[in-house]
């Protein structure tokens, strides 16, 4: 069996020294020419550290006490592990692309803006209707209406009107979009239904939502004599026909733009 013996350092440097005399003494007797005694057994203390087994399960306590050593089994920690987030499903609608496309302003309807070229606006908007109801062609500027410059065209799909003409307060002298109605007289609602303002007004909408949407605008009774009808004015390109003046009164008919006869 091997025995690991481990020395510390002043007793390294005595058991050098110790060897160093033995070997001084054994040369001093062979130069005598007589035989070589034993040298003497030479006897020292060596402290000794024992080492530790470095696969021991336990080791020692710092103050040679094992007692200090805990033996209790350690406890694992249990994390716990949150649950995976459910996922939420996609907010749909329901709402057809041309209702969210298609908004009525002052300014033109949708992405077409007063004084864009014809075909192109036709095109856009039959990309989202689908094909129209009703096109007059370009006609004399009085065959539908009394239109200024000196022709006009009339396209509509259900109750949705486009007006063109080659005069008009945004351009002049060369065919353009000029104007739009949405709603016929003595009508309420019809296909494309839904259509509306950025804030919501459309066919149907009460006195009273209109004004929140637009406070400055002003309700008009109309004058019978003069076969006007009850109106609203937010602007001279946005204005349109209710059915009275009170709050829980609707909207009928809205213009954009300036069309023929105004």
């Amino acid at each position: 069996m091997t025995v690991m013996i481990r020395l510390s350092g002043s007793a390294r440097a005595n058991l050098v020294v110790l060897v160093v005399v033995s070997v001084l003494l054994t040369a001093c007797w062979q130069s005598d020419g007589d035989a070589v005694p034993t040298p003497p057994s030479l006897t020292f203390d060596v402290p000794v550290e024992s080492t530790v087994d470095a696969t021991s399960s336990e080791a020692p306590s710092a103050t040679g006490d094992d007692s200090s050593v805990s033996t209790e089994p350690t406890i694992p920690v249990q994390e716990t592990i949150p649950p995976a987030p459910t996922s939420l499903a996609p907010v749909t609608t329901t709402e057809p692309i041309a209702i969210q496309e298609l908004l009525l302003r002052g300014d033109g309807i949708g992405s077409a803006v007063f004084g864009a070229a014809p075909d192109g606006v036709i095109e856009y908007v039959t990309s989202l209707l689908g094909g129209n109801t009703g096109d007059t062609g370009w006609v004399d500027n009085f065959a539908f209406a009394a239109c200024d410059g000196t022709r006009a065209r009339r396209v509509d799909w259900g109750v949705l009107s486009l007006l063109f003409g080659d005069l008009s307060l945004v351009a002049d002298d060369r065919d353009h979009f000029m104007a739009w109605e949405y709603g016929r007289i003595g009508e309420l609602g019809g296909d494309p239904v839904g259509l509306r303002t950025p804030g919501g007004t459309t066919l149907g909408t009460r006195i009273v939502d209109l004004l929140a949407e637009f406070p400055d605008a002003s309700v008009n009774p109309g004058e019978e004599d003069l076969n006007s009808p009850p109106n609203f004015y937010v602007s001279d390109s946005f204005r349109g026909l209710v059915t009275g003046v009170a709050d829980d009164e609707v909207v009928t008919v809205i213009f954009g733009g300036r069309g023929c006869g105004e």
